[in-house]
């Protein structure tokens, strides 16, 4: 049988591929980060191999949001921040220490809550 110019077949096969492209592209985000902290509703998170973290700014009020971390080699490492607010993406970065804390800000006014990564 044919519908539109595909068999049956081919148009299984289409949707199957179709399907393993979403569920490809929608696994690394949430497979990425087994840690995970909250302002509101923006956060940072932390890959399961402790290197790899993302900042995303949830919130479409204003307040830019960044986050500080803190690897076991180097002490305090730097800062990365959500450069385009609330729209589509977050920022990330790829530390070479093992992330062992973070600090996630949303601003004016700083507002901040720390916490250390589980291992």
């Amino acid at each position: 049988m044919k519908i539109s110019g595909l068999t049956l077949g081919r148009l299984a096969s289409v949707l199957a591929g179709a399907g393993m492209l979403a569920l490809a592209t929608a696994l690394p985000a949430q497979a990425a980060s087994y840690f995970r902290m909250h302002e509101g509703s923006d956060y940072v998170g932390v890959a399961a191999n402790r290197h790899w973290v993302e900042v995303c700014d949830m919130e479409r009020d204003g307040n830019g949001v960044y986050a500080s971390f803190w690897t076991r080699e180097e002490g305090y490492v730097g800062d990365v921040g959500d450069g385009n607010g609330s729209a589509g993406g977050c920022g990330n970065r790829t530390f070479p220490g093992t992330v062992i804390a973070v600090e996630l800000c949303e601003q004016p006014g700083e507002i901040c809550s720390y916490s250390q990564v589980p291992r």
